[in-house]
């Protein structure tokens, strides 16, 4: 069984639909995905075991992996356990395979030029990545979340432009940058923010002070706390509670999960203060949130 929430389609192509949606697999069981799109699936929590046309035998499917799949046959989610169902929570985006097998049988391709092509060009078979989410790509996720929650005004135009750099971002992992990246002079300012952005979401159920951050990525406070607000506009301790509020987004929609295990998990050392500062992040209270969740939730395929 499946639910998704918060699809967005009519994004133009060669895009088809973006969701969130979180599958059930019984115990001992297994879920045949019936609906073969070409797709990209961001594991934001669970781990499984599956089977796909394109990769030999079986895999695990695990938090922060991303599976890229051109149009197959078969797929399918399998619990090997026998004393517990098994739940699966992704980000799935599904590309129009149609629109993109077209593309692909031209002679002529130009990626550089056409977004359909870049996509033919670099996604030409399965693919999976094991941990592949990386602070740039938890970051696009967030501001996909934000917008596909809140539907502001020109949100389809935000949620596609996002899309597209999830696309590219992947892409760039693929190919691996690393050479241009150091001969970018920016590359050293930027490694320094990924890697405090590593840290934190490592260790969101952990005490952090400034000076351990610090230590950890070998800089100085002062300057780790300068620069980081001036490449991402945040203070530190801002990203370390959205990256909190964040995960228990996720967190929340497991209905076997308390609110205060949630809090725990996410470094919040009471359930009132986990309530205040989730109701300040996200404008609902963390068990308002989990109740709108359930109402919008909906079976899918």
């Amino acid at each position: 069984m499946s639910y998704s929430w918060h699809p967005v389609e009519n994004l133009g192509h060669p895009f088809l639909m973006v969701d969130e949606a979180t599958f059930v697999i019984p115990k001992g069981g297994e879920v045949r995905l019936k609906k073969n799109h070409f797709k990209f699936l961001f594991i934001l929590e669970g781990s499984i075991e599956h089977e796909i046309e394109g990769l030999e035998g079986r895999k695990y499917l695990s938090s922060g992996d991303i599976l890229v799949a051109p149009v197959v046959e078969e797929h399918v989610y399998l619990n090997p356990t026998p004393n517990h169902a098994q739940h699966l929570h992704l980000v799935r985006l599904f590309l129009d395979a149609e629109h993109l097998e077209k593309h692909a049988r031209r002679r002529v391709r130009k990626p550089e030029v056409n977004f359909t092509d870049f996509i033919v060009h670099h996604f030409e078979s399965v693919v999976q990545l094991t941990g592949g989410i990386d602070t740039e790509i938890t970051d696009l996720l967030v501001d996909l979340r934000r917008e596909t929650d809140q539907q502001s005004l020109g949100y389809r135009h935000r949620v596609r432009s996002i899309c597209t750099d999830l696309i590219v971002a992947v892409a760039r992992k693929l190919t691996d940058t690393k050479n241009e990246e150091m001969a970018d002079p920016n590359a050293m300012t930027s490694g320094l923010v990924t890697g405090v952005k590593e840290y934190i979401l490592k260790h969101l159920a952990d005490d952090m002070t400034l000076g351990e951050i610090a230590w950890h990525v070998g800089k100085g406070e002062e300057h780790l706390a300068r620069v980081f607000k001036r490449e991402t506009g945040q203070t530190v301790f801002d990203y370390v509670r959205e990256a909190r509020v964040n995960r228990a987004r996720t967190l929340i929609l497991d209905p076997a999960l308390s609110l205060s295990e949630i809090a725990s998990r996410c470094g919040f050392h009471s359930l009132s203060f986990f309530s205040r500062t989730f109701r300040k992040v996200t404008g609902m209270s963390p068990t308002g949130y989990r109740r709108h969740m359930a109402a919008v939730l909906t079976p899918g395929g």
